[in-house]
């Protein structure tokens, strides 16, 4: 009897049960990151050691390439506000992000239903992405005058058209039979949408989010080129008129860092939100 009351009493309602079934979850997709990022981390270290030893001995100026020490030094020295110019264009880059994905992916779910605005508007979409950028930024200037907007709106044109093609493109990708399925249960079309359409369209969705977010850094810094007196983009203009290549390859050593951090912001929240394909 004792026994039994003994074996009976540990299997259920342990409240520490389904937090180490979690945890254990989580560890090996923490190993298989660690294992992902392991060889280009230290790829990267070795090249930059090999840079390091090889242009003193090659006598390469550091006008045209500059010691990785001295770009890491110039990194940490506070003669260069870095993170005043850092916040400026990551703010730029952020909010084009946000309004493309604001504006694209309701407009992509109704092109999908409504067929002839598809028609109508894609030849417009497709045209504002195939326009040079740079071509329109000093029009979005001479518009809405020198402020920050008109770089948001340079962010907010290179970054639409990822985040609509692949959000049409998913909810394409649902099988018409289970359309068929959920319409004969007399569901709405936002019905639809929302359980079945847009949860099938999801991975095609990040996949437009991961493009477009490497792509928001780049409008910012071209933006930053036409017009800026602040921001990475103007470092690096200023670095090249004074001939300053070690600012130059600091100002873009940022730029890469924020748009992995960024990158990897958005991989997370896939990793949250898309749970069935973990």
């Amino acid at each position: 009897m004792d026994g039994q009351g003994e074996r009976a009493t540990p299997a259920r309602g342990n409240p520490h049960i389904g937090s180490m079934r979690q945890a254990s979850s989580v560890v090996p997709q923490l190993r298989s990151a660690a294992a992902f990022l392991l060889p280009p981390v230290a790829a990267i270290v070795l090249l930059l050691l090999l840079i390091q030893v090889a242009l003193p001995y090659l006598h390469v100026p550091s006008i045209f390439v500059p010691l990785p020490s001295s770009v890491l030094s110039l990194l940490a020295s506070p003669r260069i506000p870095w993170l005043e110019h850092s916040e400026i264009t990551l703010y730029e880059a952020l909010g084009g992000f946000l309004l493309a994905v604001a504006f694209g992916i309701p407009l992509a779910i109704v092109m999908h239903f409504f067929r002839p605005l598809k028609m109508v508007l894609s030849p417009i979409i497709l045209a504002a992405q195939v326009a040079p950028k740079i071509a329109l930024v000093p029009v979005l200037f001479l518009w809405l005058g020198f402020a920050p907007l008109p770089r948001v709106l340079t962010v907010f044109l290179v970054c639409f058209f990822p985040v609509v093609v692949d959000t049409e493109t998913g909810l394409a990708s649902v099988e018409p039979e289970m359309v068929q399925l959920v319409r004969s249960f007399n569901s709405s079309t936002l019905d639809l949408i929302r359980k079945v359409s847009f949860p099938t369209a999801l991975p095609s969705v990040f996949s437009g989010l991961k493009v477009s977010i490497t792509l928001a850094m780049v409008g910012a810094v071209v933006a930053e080129f036409v017009q800026s007196s602040s921001g990475l983009g103007y470092l690096i203009l200023s670095a090249q008129a004074n001939l300053d290549t070690t600012l130059a390859f600091a100002a873009v050593t940022i730029l890469v860092v924020l748009s992995l951090m960024l990158y990897a912001a958005i991989l997370l929240v896939e990793w949250t939100v898309v749970t069935w394909r973990r």
